[in-house]
């Protein structure tokens, strides 16, 4: 049964039944300062974007238990969005009621050359959120502004043409966690296999875009995946065939109420701390082997 709460009148895209629906009114103009850059701009060190982000809605259908995007929205989004944001983190989505006002209005030649990221608080390809995205997209491309697309989608490649028109400003970055396609319906139940992502490097790639991956977040050794070294293997092996642009890798960091949604899934209690060193020393060794470089983020 699906729940709604203030729905807009419109026809609705299917979302996964149990998620709440709703609307609130976002901020003009859409883009946003980020700190998900390199330090050099002031930032965190993730070199995601020049300083900025594109955020469309609130939530994701995705719900991925490890995100770290839940612990924000409990902290400090009842007060804007009501309790909806205090359900199960894939349970809720709220879109703007007035979200093309919000593109329209949004002076995207402020960021000509500037490069955005499309999103870093929900995939911008959900299925409720892709028409949405591409609207976008012609706004902002014609406009001049660079964007890192970053998604779990396979939807992002019905834009591919749009972005093939617009190659020199666009990077598109999707994010797999594991090889292992079993240990994917685990942790990303929702989410397009690791294969499909690695379909849409490839027609990036044949498409002239910039590609990226990131490699998150690496899981400690779990039943349901115990050999991490084999899995970098796998993904590595992937890596070398279609050669990225970019490579990040990060490992699962503890977020708020993220441990215990992941834990849940598993049906195990397992120990992150420690960890990161590891997985940093499989990542880099295992890309050196295969010719590749990359990028590792630490806790």
């Amino acid at each position: 049964m699906w729940v709604r709460v203030g729905v807009r009148k419109e026809s609705p895209v299917r979302v996964p039944q149990g998620v709440t629906e709703g609307s609130y009114r976002c901020t003009i103009p859409l883009v946003r300062p980020s700190a998900l850059t390199s330090k050099e701009r002031g930032g965190v060190g993730k070199d995601l974007s020049e300083g900025w982000s594109l955020n469309f809605a609130v939530g994701c259908s995705h719900g991925c238990p490890f995100c770290y995007v839940d612990a924000i929205h409990k902290r400090f989004g009842v007060s804007r969005y009501g309790k909806v944001v205090l359900k199960r983190w894939g349970d809720y989505l709220l879109v703007p009621e007035n979200l093309s006002e919000a593109i329209d209005k949004t002076p995207w030649g402020h960021w000509r050359n500037i490069e955005v990221m499309m999103s870093s608080t929900h995939d911008p390809y959900l299925p409720k959120l892709a028409s949405a995205a591409r609207a976008i997209l012609e706004h902002a491309l014609p406009a001049g502004v660079h964007l890192c697309i970053q998604t779990r989608s396979y939807l992002v490649l019905k834009d591919i043409e749009l972005l093939a028109e617009h190659k020199s400003q666009v990077r598109l970055q999707v994010s797999i966690a594991t090889a292992d396609r079993e240990f994917a319906r685990v942790i990303e139940p929702r989410v397009p296999s690791p294969d499909k992502r690695f379909e849409i490097l490839e027609k990036a790639k044949e498409a002239g875009l910039e590609t990226g991956v990131i490699l998150a977040p690496i899981f400690p050794s779990v039943r349901a995946r115990p050999d991490v070294q084999a899995d970098f293997e796998a993904l590595t092996a992937e890596l070398e065939r279609i050669k990225p642009d970019r490579i990040y890798g990060e490992s699962f960091h503890l977020r708020g109420p993220n441990v215990t949604l992941v834990r849940e899934v598993l049906g195990e209690d397992f120990e992150p701390n420690g960890f990161d060193s590891v997985a940093a020393f499989h990542f880099r060794r295992t890309l050196r082997k295969h010719g590749l470089k990359g990028v590792w983020w630490p806790e």
